[in-house]
């Protein structure tokens, strides 16, 4: 009886303190103990990136993908709490006293939401569970709820804000968590507890907001008030805040700081690392003799990188460039790990030899240092992006100090060519003995340091325990499980550098026996020389053609050396293009003008014929003129006019303002291309040709000169004028092979001249996106795909496909229109929405229709919405999902399947390119096509591309864009009058059974 009258369904003071002292002791402590003892081992066992950007705690890793996970779960103090809320909440109101309706204190107690004094403890704890299990979101939601539920607990109200706030600032919402940080007022932090969670909170939102100097301040509360695990990560960040406002010596003091509190080594190392890069002493010898012995220490080894890097920035801020790149190599060299430690010391080095134009050196310290950086790592963009062009420039260098020095050794005496051999022999022989050494000398130590660590370990003691993580995070994000692993592996073996065959005493050796295929030659034959059958003769080639392999024997570099004359003119070519092709990387990519210009100097000078002349000629003028040297340019200019008149850059540049009208082009001949493309649509052919002929004239080198051409071309289609409309692309394919256009126009010209007639229906808004095939192979534009096998099937999954030209209609705004359209109508019924785009012809596909039917009465649906309108630029074509996969493997266009489906609307599309009188009758529209025919190879008038497509189209290349639609004639569809609110039907199967008027395949839904 007793209990049933302490029941959380009666709301007196009996229940009220029975339920809170419940909650406190049966249900809240163990939910308690169990999220400080979690916290503890997350905030001391998490291994922070001192490489990047620094989290203020480990919690926060869960909103960074890239950032290893903290170890720890908190669901069972999240669970602890919701059994307190579920089982020991008070909601029902007590019964009113006599005599105190009036008073406004009894008053606002009733108006309580809950009764039960201790729960809002629960409600946080369940908060501050969510957030450390990186539910931040989840966690942001308590918050909020907890402030507006308790607004009889400032103090409870106040923390609920601040980790609301915090929360926000997890999930990179600033804006959200600035609104609540600015209304915190000094005199609501009323305990230590609440002033070190907003000095936290305040410190987090500045950092990421990149307001250091509001930053420092509230780090340096957050630091003093903070426990010991995170004092030392706050002081941390404190050091990276200050050297990023530039106050060094704040800097160094808070490096001090973290290194001296109770850490782990590898904190107090980086913290001493990053003390060296601040140090702003006039004399830094003491600073570098302090990191010289951090050297010579064993335990250090693991981190000799991170030190000798360190070393290598002090003597760069003080501008010793020459010791700044002795360290950064050695910093390459001993590191044991492979890591992002060593990648940084790669790229400071690469970026050294880069800007003293070392760019061989710079090339293999980028092209291994920047894949081991993070995509987030500061800078990663542009050191990604000189890194492949250094790899780019790198193929050509190479080619001529490899063909150069083969040259050399062809025009040697035999006696001076195998003494040189030699000598490359002898040195390659040292190195393996010096690496060999240095194997040995590694597994010697590494031997030491095993039998030192197997010294400590007690006899019999049973092998280490791994403890798999008992939260979400992936397994090697389990740090504890990680750093046992590291510790058993160097009992066993002690530090080993992180290399193929680490376990091998002379990794050499091994090279010839993993080569797949390869077998020991030599030892074959000397086992075998009593028994063997073969001829004497075939065991020496045998042995010569293995000694020919082997870098070790002068014929491994003999064979390598051009001895004939075409050998040699193939290497003096290899010369030239790697000397022409590193002068133009140099210019255009690298912008490093003398050297661009030494590499070109060799090339005239070694080869003063080349086949590069003009090219260097135009390049180098351009170069100068861009650099203000008119007086350099001008005998290019000169050059080019007398050796290479005919050229194009030679017709281009006979006009003394030649370059003023270059730096004109790009905005000029957009301007031209619109118009050019506006009056072929208004059917002003001879406009068109004009306009190509004052790009010709003007602008020859344009890179929308093809097509100009193209639209040239289709100007003399609807003329009727098929020679000049083939001598155009003739002319086209000669003169720009390459283009997007080329493969369109090779197969309209193929068509010509295999006696195809040239149809028009005399104008030229006619467009023929449909006959575009769904592939990106461009043989299939010749036709050579097998005819399509479509199939009228029903009853088989079908989708609503939405054709329109790209040109004409932005695809994001027509996803995003049917989107919106999907989940205002439809509560549980999903549909996949999917862009696809075949050059000009744009496809929005929607999937998840079971049948036609399914699809019609969606598609009824859609056009009852008020708020939805199709797009005149837009037609919906009903097709199976087999026939649209015929579709996409190139066996057809949208053309044949209009066909196949005899919509009536494809006469429009005939009409284009066969006179009316020739229109036949709809039942002998479509004879069975020969194979080596295509549809496509009738000259229609199509509308060429900008994009760098298959299909090629004449849009105007503008940056913005524009809306000319494609003049097509859509079906007509049935309307509706029905203009009340759309509601989803009841049932999830198949709708109606009676089709709307809806032939197969329609395209008109706007009237709908």
């Amino acid at each position: 009886m007793a209990l049933c009258a302490c029941s959380p369904k009666k709301n007196t003071a009996a229940t009220r303190n029975y339920q809170a002292f419940i909650t406190r002791y049966n249900v809240y402590f163990n939910g308690d103990e169990h999220y400080k003892e979690t916290l503890k081992e997350m905030e001391a066992a998490y291994e922070d990136d001192y490489t990047g950007p620094m989290l203020l705690h480990p919690a926060e890793a869960y909103g960074v993908p890239s950032a290893p996970k903290p170890s720890g779960s908190f669901i069972r103090s999240i669970e602890k709490a919701q059994k307190a809320i579920q089982l020991h909440s008070i909601k029902k109101r007590p019964r009113r006293k006599a005599g105190k309706g009036n008073d406004p204190e009894y008053k606002k107690w009733l108006k309580r939401d809950e009764y039960n004094p201790f729960l809002h403890n629960a409600w946080m704890m369940m908060g501050r569970s969510q957030y450390m299990n990186g539910d931040f979101l989840g966690a942001a939601s308590t918050f909020y709820y907890i402030s507006k539920h308790f607004t009889w607990l400032p103090a409870t109200v106040t923390e609920a804000r601040l980790w609301e706030a915090r929360s926000y600032c997890a999930l990179g919402w600033l804006y959200e968590a600035e609104v609540i940080i600015t209304r915190i007022k000094e005199e609501q932090l009323t305990s230590r507890q609440l002033k070190e969670l907003y000095a936290f909170t305040a410190a987090d939102f500045y950092v990421r907001s990149h307001d250091y100097e509001r930053a420092i301040p509230q780090l340096r509360e957050a630091a003093r008030l903070a426990g010991k695990n995170q004092k030392a990560r706050i002081n941390f960040i404190l050091g990276r805040v200050c050297a990023a406002a530039g106050r060094n010596a704040e800097a160094y003091e808070a490096y001090k700081k973290a290194g001296s509190q109770s850490t782990s080594y590898r904190a107090r190392l980086n913290a001493r690392i990053k003390q060296s890069e601040v140090y702003g002493g006039a004399d830094i010898t003491p600073e570098v003799k302090a990191l010289r012995r951090m050297t010579r220490y064993g335990s250090n080894r693991e981190y000799l990188d991170q030190i000798y890097y360190a070393i290598g920035n002090l003597y760069l801020s003080r501008r010793d460039t020459a010791n700044a790149i002795t360290n950064y190599e050695l910093a390459a060299k001993h590191s044991t790990r492979n890591g992002v430690d060593k990648a940084i010391a790669q790229v400071t080095l690469g970026g050294l030899y880069y800007d003293r134009g070392r760019y061989d050196k710079a090339q293999p310290c980028y092209a291994e240092g920047v894949p081991q950086l993070p995509e987030t790592y500061p800078g990663y963009a542009g050191m990604k992006h000189r890194s492949d062009v250094l790899d780019e420039l790198s193929v050509y260098t190479q080619n001529v100090v490899l063909n150069d020095s083969l040259l050399r050794l062809a025009a040697m005496p035999e006696a001076e060519r195998l003494k040189v051999i030699d000598g490359i022999i002898e040195a390659l022989k040292k190195k393996e003995r010096e690496e060999a050494e240095e194997a040995r000398r590694e597994e010697y130590m590494a031997q030491r340091e095993a039998e030192g660590s197997n010294l400590n370990t007690p006899a019999g003691s049973a092998p280490q325990e791994f403890t798999l993580n008992t939260d979400k995070s992936w397994y090697f994000y389990n740090t504890a499980t990680r750093n046992a692993g590291r510790t058993e592996f160097q009992r066993r073996w002690g530090s080993r550098k992180l290399e193929d065959d680490w376990r091998r005493r002379n990794k050499a050796s091994f090279a010839a026996i993993d080569e797949p295929g390869e077998e020991d030659d030599t030892a074959d034959t000397s086992d075998n020389t009593e028994t063997s059958d073969e001829p004497a003769d075939s065991i020496a080639a045998a042995g010569t053609s293995s000694r020919a392999s082997d870098p070790h024997f002068p014929e491994y570099y003999l064979r390598q050396i051009p001895a004939t004359d075409v050998q040699k003119a193939t290497a003096n070519e290899v010369i030239q293009e790697g000397l022409y092709n590193s002068g133009l990387i140099l210019k255009d990519r690298m912008e490093d003008f003398s050297a661009a210009q030494a590499e070109w100097d060799k090339l005239m000078t070694r080869y003063p014929d080349n086949v590069y002349r003009l090219d260097v000629y135009y390049n180098r003028y351009l170069m100068h003129m861009r650099t203000g040297r008119e007086d350099l340019a001008e005998p290019f200019r000169q050059r080019i006019l007398s050796e290479f008149a005919d050229s194009k850059y030679g017709r281009a540049m006979k006009d003394p303002a030649y370059i003023q009208k270059l730096r004109n082009m790009e905005a000029e001949q957009e301007s031209l291309y619109r118009r050019a493309y506006d009056d072929y649509l208004a059917d002003r052919n001879s406009e068109v040709h004009e306009i190509y002929r004052r790009v010709e004239r003007d602008y020859p080198l344009s890179p929308l000169m093809p097509k100009f051409m193209f639209l040239h071309a289709l100007a003399y289609v609807t003329d009727n004028k098929a020679e000049e409309f083939g001598d155009v692309l003739r002319q086209l394919l000669d003169r720009y092979p390459d283009a997007d256009i080329a493969p369109l126009a090779a197969s309209w010209s193929r068509g010509l001249s295999e006696g195809r007639k040239l149809h028009s229906s005399g104008s030229n808004t006619r467009s023929m996106l449909w006959d575009i095939r769904l592939s990106n192979d461009s043989t299939l534009l010749a036709g050579e795909a097998g005819a399509p096998e479509f199939t009228l099937a029903p009853d088989e999954p079908h989708y609503l496909v939405l054709l329109f030209s790209t040109e004409a209609l932005s695809p994001n705004q027509l996803l995003y229109e049917v989107a919106r359209h999907n989940f205002s109508t439809y509560v549980v019924k999903d549909f996949d929405l999917e862009v696809m785009n075949f050059g000009p012809l744009g496809l929005l596909i929607i999937k998840g229709f079971d049948n036609q039917a399914e699809l019609n009465h969606y598609r009824s649906l859609l056009a009852r919405d008020g708020t939805f309108t199709m797009p005149a630029e837009v037609r919906p074509v009903e097709i199976s999902k087999n026939n649209f996969e015929q579709l996409l493997k190139g066996a057809g266009s949208f053309d044949d399947y209009f066909r196949f489906i005899g919509e009536e609307t494809i006469r429009d599309t005939h009409e284009s390119v066969l006179p009316p009188d020739e229109y036949p009758p709809a039942e002998e529209m479509y004879p069975p096509a020969p194979e080596d025919t295509d549809s496509r190879n009738v000259m229609p008038d199509v509308k060429p591309e900008t994009k760098n497509e298959t299909r090629p189209e004449t849009k105007p290349a503008t940056k913005a864009e524009t809306k000319t639609a494609t003049k097509t004639e859509p079906r007509k569809a049935v309307k509706s009058t029905d203009k009340e609110p759309v509601k989803e039907p009841d049932k999830k199967s198949t709708p109606v059974t009676t089709l709307p008027d809806y032939p197969l395949g329609s395209e008109g839904d706007e009237d709908d």
